[in-house]
């Protein structure tokens, strides 16, 4: 899941820097006029939101790209592919809600997004 592995780069950006590490593409970053002094300054300006939304628009469509094998697989690996799947896509709403402020409100899971997830992990149908 190359996308669930995107959500939480988006996720901990600011983890990830204090340790020297960046994974936005430095190519998009540039064309959306975002520096590394975004991230070291906790910067959530325009530029910093348009990138984000960019970046969360793309994982939520590889997600949805692959929701139907939730659908496919059967049993207990079925249900939790689509948890997998409604977890990433909880945590790129709750990106979205915090308005590309993962700074100071890092999107996490709690008790009762779980029980939102379960809701929707009913198999997706085509």
């Amino acid at each position: 899941m190359h996308s669930l592995q995107i959500i939480n780069f988006w996720q901990d950006v600011k983890k990830d820097y204090a340790i020297g590490r960046i994974y936005l593409p430095q190519n998009e970053m540039a064309r959306f006029g975002v520096t590394e002094q975004h991230i070291a300054e906790e910067r959530v300006d325009a530029a910093w939101c348009e990138l984000m939304q960019f970046q969360t628009q793309r994982a939520r469509a590889m997600m949805l790209q692959g929701a139907p094998l939730g659908s496919i697989l059967t049993g207990r690996i079925g249900l939790e592919m689509r948890l997998i799947i409604a977890g990433g896509l909880r945590i790129l709403d709750k990106l979205e809600s915090a308005q590309f402020d993962m700074f100071r409100r890092r999107p996490m899971l709690r008790p009762f997004d779980w029980v939102i997830m379960l809701a929707k992990s009913a198999p997706y149908s085509s």
